[in-house]
C-alpha cells in the first residue's frame, strides 16, 4: 500500500465520518426540537387551562367577598348603633342590599358557596363552616331580639354577637385571599 492509497482511504473515512456526524447531529437536533415543541405545547395548554380556571375562580371569589362585605357592613352598623359610634352608619342608613337580617345574608352566602364550592380549598371550606355556625348563632340572636320580650342576656350580649360574626367574616375573607395566593387582605 502506498501513500496515495492511505490518503484515499483516510479521505473516504473522513467523508463517511463527516456525513455520519452531520446526519447524527441533525437527527439529535430534530429529536430535541420535537421534544421541545411537544413540551412547549403542553406548557401552553396547561397555562391556558390555569388562566381560565383562575379567572373563573377570581370571579367566584369576588361574588362571595361582595356578600361577606355586605354582611360585615350590616353587623358594623348594628355594633355602631349599640355602642353609639358617631361616624359609622346606622342600620337604617344602609343600602337595601346591606340592610337584611343575618339569616337573609346567610342564605345568599350559602347559595354562593354551594355554587362555587369547587374553587375553595379544604382550609377555606373549614373557615366557611365556622362562619356558617356563627351565622346560625347570630340568626338565633336576631330572632330573640325580634321577639316581644327578649331575654336580658341577649340584649346585653348583642354587640358581642355581631362582633363574633364580623371576626368570622374577616377570617373568611382572609381565607379567600390565601386561596388566591395572597398572604392576607390588603
Amino acid at each position: 500500500m502506498d501513500i496515495s492509497d492511505l490518503l484515499s482511504i483516510g479521505a473516504v473515512v473522513a467523508a463517511v465520518n463527516s456525513v455520519f456526524g452531520y446526519w447524527a447531529k441533525s437527527r439529535i437536533e430534530g429529536s430535541i426540537k420535537h421534544e421541545y415543541d411537544k413540551k412547549l405545547e403542553e406548557v401552553k395548554s396547561e397555562w391556558k387551562r390555569t388562566d381560565i380556571l383562575y379567572s373563573e375562580r377570581l370571579a367566584a371569589f369576588k361574588l362571595i367577598q361582595k356578600r361577606l362585605v355586605s354582611l360585615q357592613r350590616y353587623c358594623n352598623a348594628h355594633v355602631s348603633a349599640e355602642q353609639g359610634g358617631e361616624f359609622s352608619p346606622r342600620p337604617d342608613q344602609l343600602d337595601a342590599n346591606d340592610n337584611k337580617s343575618i339569616n337573609s345574608h346567610w342564605n345568599e352566602i350559602e347559595t354562593l358557596l354551594d355554587e362555587n364550592l369547587i374553587f375553595l380549598s379544604e382550609t377555606s371550606r373549614a373557615v366557611f363552616e365556622r362562619l356558617c355556625y356563627q351565622l346560625s348563632l347570630g340568626s338565633n340572636m336576631e330572632l330573640w331580639l325580634a321577639s316581644d320580650d327578649p331575654a336580658p342576656e341577649v340584649l346585653a350580649s348583642k354587640s358581642e354577637g355581631y362582633m363574633a360574626v364580623i371576626n368570622r367574616i374577616t377570617e373568611s375573607i382572609n381565607a379567600l385571599f390565601k386561596d388566591l395566593g395572597f398572604s392576607s387582605q390588603t
